[in-house]
């Protein structure tokens, strides 16, 4: 128990070693604001992408039928547990009702149903395993529900117009491209590039811009953390409401949605197969509130409080689910 606690912990603090850098960054005046637009691309178009490409293409598993029907009860359950969630949060919002209200309410919900499974959740999947290829395959198979989820529900979310649900959007981005290009690598392993013993030093283009995607990450933390006044992150309480729902409620709804799958022993053999959406909806709010509230007129400031107030408290909460989860 303690050893689980601990590990967390470690993999906690040095993901966050990496916000202290922007946060200092931020209060010197060498990093400012606007900046944050050019580096989210980065991390957004470049970086992520390749990390989803590796969890692929570098040392994976076999394309046997197993994994194939894995990523499938993957892809249901990781549907169920953000639609569960979804629902969930706009229960537990339902109180703000009032018309100036809504915006707020809006972020509220959407940070509570949307993890950062992808530049967090990988990399802590991936430290959390020692890199266990199959864990890696399953929360990056969580990541391409999460992708076109967010570009449709999410984008609905925040603007309540249905003109800006953009299922191009949900399919063309770098992110579901990636998704798609792994993917194809995975299953057909003669045109795998990036894992051929021949050419073995081409793996470390997806490796080393994969992995700058949790450093870019937490840097972009520290920096939203630096620029936010003391009061308006830590005074609001309808963001620490926000922050239970996004790290324990939705959490607990995926868990329950895989107990008698888990009870009864079903994958017994692919344990990360239930795991997996446990974990992904477990991180922290997805970075993309504060983007789409920028993009769609949303609550910019409030955004970023929620969004880096529930990603501090994630240093509370994540060692106790993992603790649930692996019991």
């Amino acid at each position: 128990m303690t050893d689980i606690i601990v590990k967390v912990l470690l993999i906690m603090l040095v993901l966050f070693a990496f916000a202290l850098p922007g946060f200092l960054l931020k209060k010197t005046g060498l990093v400012r604001s606007d900046s944050l637009y050019s580096v989210s691309n980065i991390l957004l178009c470049f970086a992520q992408p390749l990390l989803i490409i590796k969890a692929f293409a570098v040392d994976p598993v076999a394309p046997t039928k197993e994994t194939l029907l894995g990523f499938l009860w993957v892809l249901l359950f990781s549907v169920a547990a953000i639609l569960l969630t979804f629902g969930a949060a706009k229960l537990v919002f339902h109180f703000m009702k009032a018309p100036e209200l809504r915006k707020k309410r809006d972020v509220l919900v959407f940070v509570g149903t949307f993890s950062n499974c992808a530049f967090v959740g990988i990399p802590f999947v991936e430290m959390f395993t020692g890199g266990d290829a199959r864990a890696v395959m399953y929360v990056t198979v969580f990541n391409v529900v999460f992708n076109i989820l967010i570009w449709t529900l999410g984008a609905y979310l925040i603007t309540q117009d249905r003109r800006e649900i953009s299922l191009k959007k949900a399919l063309l981005n770098p992110c579901t491209v990636g998704s798609v290009v792994g993917f194809l690598l995975f299953l057909f392993p003669a045109v795998n590039i990036f894992n051929m013993d021949a050419v073995a030093e081409l793996r470390q283009i997806v490796t080393y811009a994969g992995g700058m995607t949790a450093p870019l990450s937490m840097l972009i933390v520290g920096v939203r953390v630096a620029e936010l006044p003391a009061r308006t992150m830590f005074c609001d309480r309808t963001v620490y409401l926000a922050a239970f729902v996004r790290l324990i409620l939705s959490a607990a709804l995926t868990y329950l949605l895989i107990l008698p799958f888990k009870l009864t022993g079903v994958f017994a053999d692919e344990p990360y197969i239930l795991l997996a959406p446990v974990i992904a909806m477990a991180m922290p709010p997805a970075a993309s509130v504060v983007a789409f509230a920028e993009k769609y007129g949303g609550e910019r400031e409030f955004s970023a409080a929620a969004y880096a107030t529930g990603t501090l408290l994630s240093v509370v909460t994540l060692p106790f689910v993992m603790l649930l989860v692996t019991l």
